[in-house]
């Protein structure tokens, strides 16, 4: 991250600009690519809805930035978006010191997951949390590189979005994404 500072109504106010894809959530980089996919979304609309999810700044506030600065900004985001994040495949991730593992066999798949994974593909980036949530589940024994994952369960997937959407950075899964 690197501190940036921005002159709303003459009043500068610090906020931390992502500068890898490690410092990006998966809730961000979902709304990200939701916007960057919005073909009639204007030049300065996306650069304020740009800077809105990636900042954390609410829209009203950034209207109040002189635009040279946000441009400004804007530009330095390009060396970010500029690249893709890691499409390595992590199998086992740690999210608040829990390990979650990555499905270890498809040719396991139950029928329910196959038909959520295929519903929520049909809108990848508005479901991009769900996609994860049955991807990636609570491992229940490990031995070695092997492990099981608990059973799928959609409560359980629902009760982790919200801990996936803020606590894993698009750089930890978007290899899932693209093996997926």
């Amino acid at each position: 991250m690197r501190i940036i500072e921005l002159n709303i109504n003459d009043v500068s106010s610090r906020y931390n600009l992502p500068t890898t894809w490690s410092e990006v959530t998966l809730e961000q980089y979902s709304k990200l690519m939701l916007l960057l996919d919005d073909e009639d979304s204007s030049e300065v609309n996306t650069i304020i809805k740009t800077l809105e999810t990636l900042l954390g700044i609410d829209g009203t506030t950034l209207i109040k930035v002189p635009l040279k600065q946000l441009k400004k900004v804007y530009v330095e985001l390009g060396a970010l978006t500029s690249t893709l994040p890691k499409n390595e495949l992590t199998r086992v991730i740690d999210v608040d010191g829990t390990a979650y593992g990555f499905i270890p066999d498809f040719d396991n798949l139950t029928f329910a997951e196959f038909v959520d994974l295929d519903t929520y593909l049909q809108d990848a980036w508005n479901n991009l949390d769900k996609i994860i949530t049955v991807l990636y589940r609570k491992i229940t024994k490990i031995d070695g590189d092997k492990y099981n994952i608990e059973a799928y369960d959609v409560d359980a997937t629902r009760k982790r979005r919200d801990i996936f959407n803020k606590g894993l950075s698009i750089d930890t899964v978007y290899g899932a994404i693209v093996f997926f």
